[in-house]
């Protein structure tokens, strides 16, 4: 009983830690699309190409230039932003590029630049990857300190109540029909409908957050502190410090954890369902074998 115990106040951790990661991940998904971050990252990669290009003398064109040509293509086959109605490139093969160069240039650069092609776009992955990781951390100290979600005052409120515990255990289906909604939106990303549907699941998500017992920080909680008023009144600095120390360092720990993202807290969440299936099993057969030996000694 005591290790299912345990394993639930594990679960609704995770469970927890799967919630806020899917704030972050929908904050990145809106500020990525609405931005146009990955379609920036792929014109600098190309910029970068028709830069090395340029070296060689073939191009007719500055490499600037003819990344505007690139982009005027892609908008006549209406790959465009949503509000300005700007072109956008979220990805671009080798043979798409190949074709527009030899039709906006010249062969010879389409050959060059195919020979760089996979050089130049492995080193945006690698960037992009890098970039959206700092977005997400950022995205993931804002959401930790607005929510006011301290790593030690969840466990707290988690592993000592049990009505909290199973309230957020059975935001399990909640959460599940988040993720699949999110993996289906990803085969649509560009449309206004799944910006549209995001922004929706993003709402949906903060408005449950005080249902896992988050209570958001407020300015006066944070004036307070720093002034010694209110419920601060009378205590010396350096309580007020070593308790400020404290919340940062649950701060910070609920940021790493938010850090490796929500795939990793959905198997994580599947195992832990495992494990716990398994001890339900094994407490029951020994109640079971306890029970016949009980009735074998009468």
């Amino acid at each position: 009983m005591t290790d299912l115990k345990t394993v639930d106040t594990i679960i609704a951790m995770v469970i927890v830690l799967l919630v806020l990661s899917l704030i972050v991940q929908s904050i990145q998904s809106v500020v990525k699309k609405f931005l146009k971050i990955k379609s920036r990252s792929i014109m600098g990669s190309l910029d970068d190409l028709f830069e090395y290009v340029d070296t060689q003398a073939l191009v007719s064109k500055a490499p600037a230039e003819l990344v505007e040509k690139i982009k005027g293509e892609f908008k006549k086959l209406g790959r465009v932003s949503l509000i300005f109605r700007r072109p956008i490139v979220e990805s671009i093969s080798k043979a798409d590029l190949v074709k527009i160069l030899e039709k906006v240039e010249s062969q010879q650069v389409a050959q060059e630049a195919a020979k760089w092609f996979d050089t130049v776009m492995q080193g945006f992955e690698e960037r992009y990857t890098r970039h959206m990781k700092t977005i997400a951390i950022c995205i993931s100290i804002l959401v930790v300190i607005f929510l006011n979600a301290n790593f030690f005052q969840v466990y707290h409120n988690i592993s000592n109540s049990d009505v909290m515990r199973n309230a957020v255990l059975q935001k399990r289906d909640l959460v599940q029909q988040q993720l699949k909604l999110q993996s289906a939106d990803l085969a649509n990303a560009n449309s206004a409908e799944a910006l549209k549907a995001e922004l929706t699941q993003l709402q949906t998500a903060l408005d449950e957050a005080p249902g896992l017992g988050f209570k958001p920080l407020t300015p006066m909680q944070l004036y307070d502190f720093l002034a010694g008023e209110g419920v601060w009144d009378g205590v010396a600095f350096p309580n007020r410090f070593a308790h400020g120390i404290k919340v940062f360092g649950g701060f910070a720990i609920m940021v790493m954890l938010l850090s490796v993202g929500a795939p990793f807290w959905q198997d994580a969440l599947e195992s832990l369902f495992g494990i716990k299936n398994l001890l339900r099993k094994k407490s029951d057969t020994q109640n079971v074998e306890d029970e016949g030996g009980q009735r074998k000694d009468s």
